[in-house]
């Protein structure tokens, strides 16, 4: 794709355009992937990779050109990573293999497009973090308390669960002491503006409700206690 003979500044153009479509393209390629998954096996972090590879694999294909010898020399690099500790995050994948673009292309002379093409991916990759791509305002919420055990419904601040969650639904009940109260688990969805914090203040307050817990868990698979 590019040679020695060009001009710097075609060549930077060709570094801007290729990165441009391939984060046009690997945007969709990641919103495909949302879509497509069901919910239980979507994994954000897959989500991100998607997009990471497809900006590194463009600038590979720059830098790698139509020179058979920087090919076999991408590969030689590659087949050297050896994972002795297990990756975590397939994002750090990403990372290592940008690591090595940014030495091959530095390594054969194409300085100035290795460092227009890298510094773009960072950016991509830190846009994508602090804007949350693809992230829910919260995701799958858990509402668990106690309440004394009686026939007919269970009594519970439903005001306080409408205005902060779009939908509720039970899923789970356990008899406490002896019988005398029961513990109720719901799994609910929160409104965009919901502030879980405040739900729970409100929930603990109910003369009712013992031992009131909401853990919000995100796309990450991350829980945390809010009150």
């Amino acid at each position: 794709m590019l040679s020695s003979s060009e001009p710097l500044l075609g060549n930077l153009l060709t570094v801007l355009a290729v990165v441009g479509v391939s984060l046009g393209l690997g945007l969709y390629v990641a919103l495909v992937y949302r879509l497509a998954t069901p919910g239980a096996a979507f994994s954000i972090t897959i989500q991100h990779t998607l997009l990471y590879l497809a900006l590194i694999v463009s600038l590979v294909m720059v830098i790698i050109s139509n020179q058979v010898a920087r090919a076999f020399t991408l590969v030689g690099a590659l087949a050297v990573v050896r994972f002795r500790t297990p990756v975590k995050d397939t994002r750090d994948a990403a990372f290592i293999f940008l690591g090595l673009v940014a030495g091959m292309g530095a390594g054969v002379g194409m300085y100035a497009e290795t460092a227009v093409g890298v510094g773009l991916i960072g950016l991509c990759m830190i846009a994508v973090r602090f804007l949350r791509l693809g992230k829910r305002p919260h995701g799958e919420t858990v509402v668990k308390f106690t309440i004394p055990s009686g026939g007919g419904e269970p009594a519970y601040p439903r005001d306080a669960f409408d205005r902060h969650f779009q939908s509720v639904r039970l899923i789970g009940t356990r008899s406490v002491r002896d019988g005398e109260r029961v513990e109720l688990t719901y799994l609910v969805k929160p409104r965009r503006d919901a502030d879980l914090v405040a739900f729970a203040r409100a929930l603990s307050a109910y003369p009712l409700v013992e031992k009131a817990t909401v853990i919000a868990c995100d796309d990450e698979g991350l829980a945390e206690n809010v009150f």
